[in-house]
């Protein structure tokens, strides 16, 4: 039952479909194992007895509970026990051991921090106007085994994805802040890679946090013996060096407290037992173990994402590759040359950076093959808008292309002006956006 309660807390770090597994290593698992170590470090401080102490024989009851109450509070400090404890009061207070009331507060903070670059990646991709989460998770149903249903969402998608990078192209075009007349001025077409930019910088916010939260570990535990904690802690461990000499996390400690009897403060020295200070040591090196895989984990994985995201030679070659499995394997025409301008082309004038971005994240949860379809349902509908490309070889797509050509003349003869057309445009995107998000919702609720 304890368990549930923990884990239905946890139900707000939910994960989406607009990330991959080494994001959701830093936003979901690290910050759910942080909550529930925070949750059974608080267990032991605050319903049991995180600290003991051996007081004179003349002590009450009353005052042994007060003494440890005020050491809990007030901080301990340790000396090596072959060492003659210090007769300064300054140096005594030097040596406090301040760390281990907060333990479970710094644990909480360290798994908000890892959420933080999630949370600006949701809320930066959603304005977009490309849904991405929604996308992935249309075609990631179950009911897309079915040939008809899986036809009508690939056409769905298609569409959706169409009017999704249209509509960004519209909207981005018309905003009036200093940032968009800069890059506009040089000549930096960023609306074409926005959910694509925004991912990347998500990437490298998840490194950079890693790399904070290692930082705030030394610096909270106060380990000024040791540059690199984690290092330190496994060289104490391999050549055998105990708390008892190195005194991290150190489970005797002292503590100095003053009482007022008849006017007069008497000062007491006792030792204690920082029986919590046990768990602290186990959970701070697993932390830092942790810390050191994801990093590892995430550098790569940004690194990756960035040479497939940056170099145009990668997406082309993507998006041939799913392409030459819908052509016929007797019709060589994907390697030629004037194959591969189209498809340039259709990546430069079409698709662009975002589209490839969806497309991948596709691939990456809903597999291959339905990417493949996706991609192949892309490249038809660019055919037909773009007849003048076509090739001899695509004779079966000509005429269809003609004939969508000719009655989307028409209805743009119909229109009154540039201006007009892209409102409807826009209108018309933002409605099916609408409808798009209640079957999406639909969806969800018959799944559940």
């Amino acid at each position: 039952m304890m368990l549930q309660n923990m884990f239905s807390a946890l139900s707000f770090l939910h994960y989406r479909k607009d990330d991959d597994f080494v994001d959701r290593l830093s936003y979901f698992y690290t910050p759910s194992f942080l909550i529930m170590m925070a949750i059974l470090v608080s267990f032991k401080q605050f319903g049991g007895r995180p600290l003991e102490c051996w007081v004179p024989a003349q002590f009450t009851s009353s005052w042994e509970a007060y003494t440890e109450m005020y050491c809990w509070a007030q901080n301990t400090y340790w000396v090596p026990i072959e060492q003659d404890i210090p007769m300064d009061i300054a140096e005594r207070e030097y040596r406090q051991i301040s760390y281990y009331q907060w333990v479970p507060f710094f644990l909480l903070i360290q798994a908000f921090l890892y959420y933080i670059p999630c949370l600006i990646w949701r809320l930066m991709s959603d304005k977009s106007g490309i849904r991405l989460n929604d996308i992935v998770q249309l075609a990631t149903e179950k009911e897309n085994i079915e040939p008809d249903y899986r036809t009508r969402i690939i056409k769905s998608l298609a569409r959706h994805i169409e009017s999704a990078l249209r509509y960004q192209h519209a909207a981005t075009s018309r905003t009036q802040y200093t940032l968009h007349r800069v890059l506009k001025c040089l000549n930096i077409r960023y609306y074409e890679s926005y959910v694509t930019g925004l991912y990347l910088a998500t990437k490298v916010m998840y490194v950079s946090n890693i790399l904070t939260n290692l930082i705030l570990v030394n610096k909270f535990l106060e380990t000024d013996e040791y540059s690199i904690y984690g290092l330190g802690v496994l060289r104490d461990l391999l050549f055998g060096r105990s708390w008892m000499e190195s005194g991290n996390f150190p489970r005797v400690t002292l503590c100095d407290f003053e009482v007022r009897v008849l006017g007069n403060n008497q000062r007491h020295s006792v030792q204690c037992v920082l029986v919590i200070n046990i768990f602290n040591e186990k959970i701070f090196i697993l932390i830092w173990l942790w810390f050191s895989v994801l990093f590892v984990a995430a550098t790569l994985d940004a690194l990756y994402w960035f040479s497939i995201s940056l170099f145009h030679r990668d997406r082309v070659r993507f998006v041939l590759r799913h392409l030459e499995l819908t052509t016929d394997p007797d019709r060589p025409e994907l390697f030629r040359k004037e194959k591969r301008n189209q498809v340039e082309h259709f990546l430069k004038t079409y698709l662009k950076v975002d589209g490839v971005l969806v497309l991948r994240m596709i691939a990456l949860h809903a597999g291959v093959m339905f990417c493949t379809e996706i991609t192949d349902a892309l490249w038809k509908r660019y055919l037909s808008q773009n007849p003048e490309n076509l090739i001899d070889e695509d004779s079966s797509l000509i005429n269809f292309a003609r004939t969508q050509s000719i009655h989307r003349k028409r209805q743009n003869d119909g229109n009154s002006g540039d201006k007009r057309k892209r409102y409807q445009h826009l209108f018309a995107h933002q409605r099916f956006s609408k409808l798009f998000s209640q079957r999406t919702e639909a969806s969800l609720r018959k799944h559940q």
